[in-house]
């Protein structure tokens, strides 16, 4: 970390306490005058512009010189970059002093200094489309082009799918309520879901990626095997059917979206209720939590969508701006704003402090099936009720891709967690190998 940079951020600080203590303390007018007076100086110094010089992490070759502040995050500075070089089919991060510069800490924080050198990673994005039309296809972000296609197994329309944090595994939940788990290497079948007396409506893998969690219509969550399938425990306590069912970051709690119009957080490793998230006027279609686990979005047929304080299952926002039914929420893993896409044809970005909506994005219809940040959070794929799936820059709202060549709907989208592959599925594929991310262990739930 730079030494002055630093420097400058703890003197603020301390400065800043200085002046609130001597004031509730009723110091002398000239003495706090001069605190005040250094302060204000400080203040200006830490406010000054940046020259920081961006080069490759690999040639050292420059990319661009941009002008930043000590209070700009490494996503602010990202949105600078991104408007210099254009490049909309990469990730991008960056390095200093051989540490990746988090996306929500400020240049400041993490030493950067005026006149430093930071070096840019760019990750290359690709995604993965499925389609009622029974294909699945491989696309790069970069220029829109298909890689490959890939003939998926006839008859199995896909409703949900989703990647194993570790990538080695896929799972899939059919229209007529099978779930099937899917070796990502191979597209062989590994195991499919079984103990079932309902239809399983969607699914999540624990971050370890042993367990897969299912909701289901028989008013039941249920934790399987994702090796074996077995199911080894049952979630009950909803009054209707299950809509979603998603793990904690730390793979210890559930949260599950129901028709009875709750969510209900779930202890994973006993079953019991933790506590019900009540507040929506209809049904709750999706649930998810916050990357660090302390929030949990909400989304309902009554049009809004709500965040939730895990610890105490207070309500800490509506947020109101749908003109119908809000199908979905995620979380960006970059800044933890939240995204809704709803049943009125657009997708929403809004910051959880405030409420605020801050970019309405539109898709070719007026139905959006799933929407998911990047995994740097700088774009939005949107798969809408048609045959396109569209790339969309997240500040801007600009549509920046199109990907075309599916003969009907795409149903649903995930990045993989490498942020290499993007899946979206409405049939039964069989995948190329995708394993880039290092499995996690957290434990055994039996």
């Amino acid at each position: 970390f730079s030494q002055a940079a630093a420097q400058h951020r703890d003197s603020l600080e301390n400065l800043r306490l200085a002046v609130e203590q001597a004031e509730a303390a009723g110091l002398e007018q000239e003495s706090l005058e001069h605190v005040r007076a250094k302060l204000a100086s400080l203040e200006q110094e830490v406010s000054k512009e940046l020259t920081l010089t961006i080069r490759h992490a690999v040639s050292g070759a420059l990319v661009t010189i941009v002008r930043a502040r000590y209070s700009d995050t490494a996503s602010k500075l990202r949105e600078a970059v991104l408007r210099d070089i254009g490049d909309v089919g990469t990730a991008l991060h960056f390095l200093f002093r051989s540490q990746v510069i988090k996306d929500g800490l400020t240049l400041g924080e993490a030493g950067v200094a005026d006149g430093d050198n930071l070096f840019l990673v760019q990750t290359p994005l690709s995604c993965l489309t499925a389609s009622f039309d029974g294909t699945a296809r491989i696309w790069y972000l970069q220029n829109g082009d298909c890689k490959q296609m890939l003939v998926a197994q006839l008859g199995g329309q896909v409703q949900s799918a989703t990647i194993s944090p570790d990538g080695a595994s896929l799972l899939t939940v059919s229209l007529d309520g099978e779930g099937k788990v899917w070796s990502a290497d191979s597209g062989d079948l590994v195991c499919e879901l079984g103990g079932l007396d309902g239809r399983i409506t969607s699914g999540d893998f624990s971050p370890d990626s042993l367990w897969v969690a299912g909701a289901s219509d028989d008013s039941t969550a249920r934790l399987w095997c994702a090796q074996r399938g077995k199911c080894v425990r049952a979630f009950v306590g909803h009054e209707d059917e299950v809509k979603s069912a998603a793990f904690s970051p730390d793979g210890r709690l559930l949260v599950t979206a129901s028709c009875d119009g709750t969510a209900c957080l779930w202890a994973a490793d006993s079953g019991s209720r933790v506590r019900a998230l009540v507040g929506h006027l209809d049904v709750v279609k999706s649930a998810v939590f916050s990357p660090d686990g302390r929030l949990v979005a909400t989304a309902s047929m009554d049009a809004t969508a709500r965040v939730w304080a895990t610890s105490s299952g207070d309500c800490m926002q509506v947020l109101r701006g749908h003109s119908k039914a809000v199908n979905s929420v995620v979380f960006s893993s970059a800044d933890g704003r939240v995204l809704s896409a709803s049943f009125d044809g657009t997708v929403r970005v809004w910051d959880t402090d405030s409420g605020h909506g801050c970019v309405t994005l539109t898709g070719d219809s007026n139905v959006i099936n799933a929407a998911t940040f990047s995994p740097d959070g700088s774009t939005v794929l949107i798969a809408s009720g048609s045959d396109c799936v569209r790339l969309f820059r997240t500040e801007t709202g600009e549509c920046i891709q199109v990907f075309r060549g599916h003969s009907d709907w795409v149903r649903a989208a995930v990045f993989s967690p490498d942020g290499h592959l993007e899946l979206t599925a409405v049939a039964w594929p069989s995948f190329p190998a995708q394993s880039l991310a290092p499995p996690v262990s957290f434990g055994c739930y039996p």
